[in-house]
């Protein structure tokens, strides 16, 4: 056998080993699933694939800037308003996050927040085109898996039947924890409670100074194994950034059983999470999920992390827009 073919060999080997134990921490209800911007914006794309724009961060912060514009409460041409703007064609997460701290100051102070919030998700779930990501994610719930999300819309508690779940209600999320209660949690808010939405690095303080959410989160990581589901590029989503960031600085040390679902082409890397290569195309998420119920009719990559890579097989690159360098490896 040569090194190319030991290489093939070892590679399916370990994509096998992963997804085994996805499906052993589901079985014995350990599987965490986290969800992202991604998968909102996966199923309500249009025929040609293309997102809702008011729900891509950086729509979502030109949103509520129009918003405050066409409502007359603040001017286009005022200074911090122009910036904002300008910020958010800015390529680094940054400028997007500078813009979000502008919209958020602007419109939180003329009170607005909340109404601005209604108008982006309230009808958001029933602008929903492609149910099929959704309904493989409610049969992993009731297989045993749990489900949190970034996201601030109402879409897969409503998809799965089950309830919200938020920070604020420090004994909803004990009981969230322990299994007694049954939801979607809400890690930056929901628009049905503006006071928990994570808009800006001032709100994510709020996050990370939470005792109870930090005390749930490290207990899974440390009891049980999640899956990292449509979170992408920072740009995509700078909270699930700084969430998937603490994540990997949370777990070191911790055997490498946390995962990252990502598609062929995406750089986002967060050592030591292991990095799961689903397909090009965001429709083969759900093959791939699919999977871990027990489907074995697709073949997916998986590129382990750095330690467990042949050496002479690792190239490195950078991109601009990419909060983590691009290592470039070659695909398993």
């Amino acid at each position: 056998m040569n090194c190319s073919d030991e290489a093939t060999g070892e590679a399916a080997r370990r994509r096998e080993e992963i997804l085994a134990r996805l499906r052993e921490a589901l079985k014995k209800h350990r599987l965490v699933i986290i969800t992202g911007a991604g998968v909102t914006l996966n199923v309500t794309a249009d025929s040609s694939g293309k997102p809702l724009s008011r729900i891509t961060w950086a729509g979502l912060i030109r949103n509520g800037l129009d918003y405050l514009v066409e409502e007359n409460i603040v001017e286009a041409s005022d200074g911090r308003t122009r910036r904002a703007y300008e910020a958010i064609e800015d390529p680094e997460v940054g400028g997007l996050l500078d813009a979000a701290s502008t919209l958020s100051d602007q419109i939180k102070q003329h009170g607005q927040f909340p109404t601005w919030l209604e108008s982006v998700f309230g009808s958001l779930s029933r602008e929903i085109r492609h149910p099929a990501l959704l309904d493989v994610l409610k049969a992993l719930h009731e297989s045993g898996a749990i489900l949190l999300t970034t996201n601030y819309d109402d879409v897969l508690e409503k998809h799965c039947g089950i309830q919200r779940v938020g920070r604020s209600k420090q004994e909803d999320v004990l009981r969230f924890r322990r299994g007694d209660l049954t939801g979607v949690f809400h890690v930056h808010g929901s628009y049905h409670d503006a006071d928990e939405v994570v808009l800006d690095t001032t709100d994510y303080y709020k996050v990370k100074s939470s005792d109870v959410v930090q005390d749930m989160l490290r207990s899974f990581l440390q009891d049980k194994t999640i899956l990292f589901v449509g979170c992408g590029s920072g740009l995509e989503d700078p909270n699930f950034d700084a969430l998937l960031r603490w994540a990997s600085e949370g777990q070191k040390g911790i055997p490498n059983r946390h995962c990252l679902l990502i598609r062929d082409d995406d750089t986002a890397k967060y050592q030591p999470l292991v990095r799961v290569k689903y397909g090009p195309r965001y429709e083969d998420l759900v093959v791939y999920l699919q999977r871990i119920l027990g489907d074995q009719t697709e073949t997916q990559s998986v590129e382990p992390t750095t330690s467990q890579r042949p050496a002479k097989r690792r190239r490195t690159g950078t991109r601009s827009n990419s909060l983590e360098p691009n290592q470039g490896p070659e695909d398993l």
